[in-house]
């Protein structure tokens, strides 16, 4: 199960096009792509019961993030070592965490504006969409409360970032347009191993991490 944002409504992404949520449900959930996980398990329930019959083409240029307005968003930096190597640090002991302001999140597609005299770069990274509450959460249980997953591009303005001593990443790391989830997130069905997911994590950063195009 595919979950997306189109024309700032609820939809479950299908190959026959986008289900409405309020519509397909009758109104039992309401449109607002982020109100809908404080009923998940109520949600996900429903959602196996929705036809395809209710989907209807949609255009990619009307997705917004999937997840629009987080109460809380966070990068892990140095997440691999190759990227600690080039970035001159060692591999940290504990995970390095950031903020990303939810004010930089944004759709799949849209227009990026580069400041001026800047340096932008981006990453390809794995989002981890939270569905359920988690405060001090044991390790074995974290998997229990990620809605699901999808692929992200995280762009950072270093001079920004890197201009204070010691470096500041927030304000460098949320730009306008700087978060950009999608074009939907895919439901978490079971636990992926350690193994593949960082290997997985680690070949994709490695193949596309590379300075934005100054456009």
């Amino acid at each position: 199960m595919r979950i997306g944002n189109v024309d700032g409504r609820l939809a479950i992404l299908t190959g026959a096009g986008a289900i409405d949520v309020e519509r397909a449900s009758g109104g039992r959930f309401g449109a607002d792509p982020q109100a809908v996980y404080e009923r998940w398990a109520e949600f996900t329930a429903w959602a196996g019961s929705a036809g395809s019959e209710a989907a209807v083409p949609y255009d990619g240029t009307r997705l917004g993030a999937p997840a629009p307005a987080p109460r809380q968003s966070f990068g892990i930096g140095l997440n691999y070592a190759d990227h600690a190597d080039e970035s001159g640090f060692d591999v940290p002991d504990h995970p390095s965490v950031f903020t990303k302001f939810p004010s930089c999140i944004t759709g799949p597609e849209t227009e990026v504006i580069l400041p001026p005299g800047g340096h932008t770069d981006w990453e390809v990274e794995l989002v981890a969409v939270i569905g359920a509450s988690a405060w001090q959460a044991a390790e074995a249980d974290g998997w229990g409360h990620v809605a699901g997953l999808c692929v992200g591009q995280d762009l950072s303005e270093r001079i920004t970032q890197m201009a204070s001593k010691p470096p500041q990443f927030s304000l460098g790391k949320s730009f306008p347009a700087s978060g950009r989830p999608g074009p939907g997130w895919s439901r978490r069905t079971s636990s992926p191993t350690p193994t593949t997911s960082s290997s997985a994590a680690r070949s994709t950063a490695r193949k596309c991490r590379s300075p934005a195009p100054a456009t």
